[in-house]
């Protein structure tokens, strides 16, 4: 089955997907634990943010401003989807009420 979602829907649903995992946030804690550790020791002579880390704060709030539009896309076809699922089974519902009824008044049986 093809999928009919455009780019930005796959990249919105793919983010979604791996944002809010184990994975993700030891991901993240790892890196921000190298960051203030690299940064803190300036003997190795690679600091490029010192404390109080503004560099870094700077990531997180640019990663946090773009996170919840991108949660929002991807909540948005979630609510579409579950819509038109649900449309269908009311659908289906109705048509098999439809037969039961046809059913019941072929055999002749009162409510």
């Amino acid at each position: 089955m093809a999928d009919a979602r455009n780019f930005g829907e796959r990249t919105a649903d793919g983010i979604t997907q791996g944002m809010g995992t184990w994975k993700f946030i030891i991901g993240q804690a790892v890196f921000t634990m190298c960051w203030i550790i690299l940064n803190s020791v300036h003997g190795w002579g690679l600091a490029w943010d010192s404390y109080p880390f503004v560099l870094l704060n700077l990531v997180y709030s640019f990663q946090a401003g773009f996170t919840g539009p991108i949660l929002l896309l991807s909540q948005n076809r979630q609510v579409a989807r579950d819509s038109t699922r649900l449309e269908q089974d009311l659908a289906a519902d109705m048509e098999a009420l439809s037969i039961l009824n046809k059913i019941v008044d072929h055999l002749g049986i009162e409510e």
